[in-house]
C-alpha cells in the first residue's frame, strides 16, 4: 500500500472525488493535495504580462490565496477519514508539475479524476491524465466522474 499519495486538486467535483477515493481506498496515513498554477490554462490569467509592473506577481499571489481557501475544503475531505494532510502549490504546465511534486512530495501514488471522454476527445485534446500514465515516475491511479466513494 502507498503511504504518501499526491492528488492534484483544483476544488472540482471530479478533484474531490479523486480526493475522497484516495483516502477511502488507501492505507495512507498522509495525502498531499496538489494545486497548480498554470497561466497557459488558468482563465483569469492575461495574455500580455508585464504591461503594468507587478500585474503577474498580483495575479499570482492571487492563484495562491485562491489555493489556500481550495486547501480547506479539501482538509474537511480527509478529517471525514482520518487522514492527515500536507498541501503544495506548483507553478507551471499542469502534467509538468505533477510529475516534478511526484518527486519533491515522495509520492508513491498519483491519484487523479478524469472527465469521461469519446475516443476522438481524447486524440485530439492532450489529457493531462493520459500524460501523467506516460511520464509520472510512480504509479497513478485514474478515478472517473462518475464513480461512487
Amino acid at each position: 500500500m502507498p503511504n504518501e499519495i499526491l492528488v492534484p486538486f483544483d476544488g472540482s467535483a471530479l478533484s474531490r472525488t479523486a480526493l475522497k477515493y484516495a483516502c477511502s481506498e488507501f492505507d495512507s496515513e498522509r495525502v498531499t493535495a496538489l494545486y497548480v498554477i498554470d497561466k497557459a490554462s488558468d482563465e483569469t490569467a492575461a495574455i500580455g504580462w508585464g504591461d503594468h509592473p507587478g500585474e503577474w506577481e498580483d495575479w499570482l499571489e492571487d492563484r495562491k490565496e485562491h489555493a489556500r481557501e481550495l486547501f480547506s475544503d479539501a482538509q474537511a475531505i480527509v478529517d471525514e477519514y482520518g487522514v492527515s494532510i500536507q498541501t503544495g502549490v506548483a507553478v507551471g504546465h499542469v502534467a509538468e508539475m505533477i510529475v516534478r511534486s511526484a518527486t519533491e512530495y515522495d509520492a508513491d501514488l498519483i491519484v487523479i479524476g478524469v472527465h469521461n471522454q469519446s475516443r476522438l476527445e481524447e486524440l485530439v485534446n492532450e489529457d493531462v491524465a493520459r500524460t501523467l500514465i506516460r511520464t509520472a515516475p510512480v504509479p497513478v491511479t485514474t478515478i472517473r466522474e462518475d464513480i461512487s466513494v
